[in-house]
């Protein structure tokens, strides 16, 4: 699976807001920026946990749907790389979401994976 097929994927399960879907893209060690606070996780479960309060969150502030564009790839080798991806999620009866997030990603086991991100430009709220 190239790096656009594994966003493809992802924003399946985000779209659908599933948690066992988002969180099979992820390994740890997991880092993430949100509003300038860095986070790290070592483990999946407490990953899971935190992927799980986030989409609740996200379905409570009316989500619907998500779509994403791949803005740019920058591969570090075979089995490391870096994207930036567009999302727009629209959300029942208020104004779309629309942000950017960077990912770091490597293989694992011979699949991408997403190991650490930042969000920013317009990011929702918490």
């Amino acid at each position: 699976m190239n790096i656009e097929e594994f966003f493809n994927s992802y924003a399946v399960g985000y779209s659908q807001l599933d948690v066992p879907q988002v969180s099979a893209h992820f390994t740890v060690p997991f880092t993430a920026i949100h509003q300038g606070d860095l986070s790290s996780w070592d483990d999946m479960a407490s990953l899971r946990d935190t992927t799980t309060a986030l989409l609740a969150w996200y379905r409570s502030q009316g989500f619907i749907s998500a779509s994403h564009q791949l803005d740019s790839v920058l591969n570090f080798g075979d089995d490391a790389a870096s994207a930036r991806v567009r999302w727009i999620v629209q959300r029942q009866d208020q104004p779309a979401w629309e942000y950017c997030t960077g990912y770091h990603l490597k293989r694992v086991d011979g699949q991408w994976k997403i190991y650490g991100l930042v969000q920013y430009q317009d990011a929702p709220q918490q």
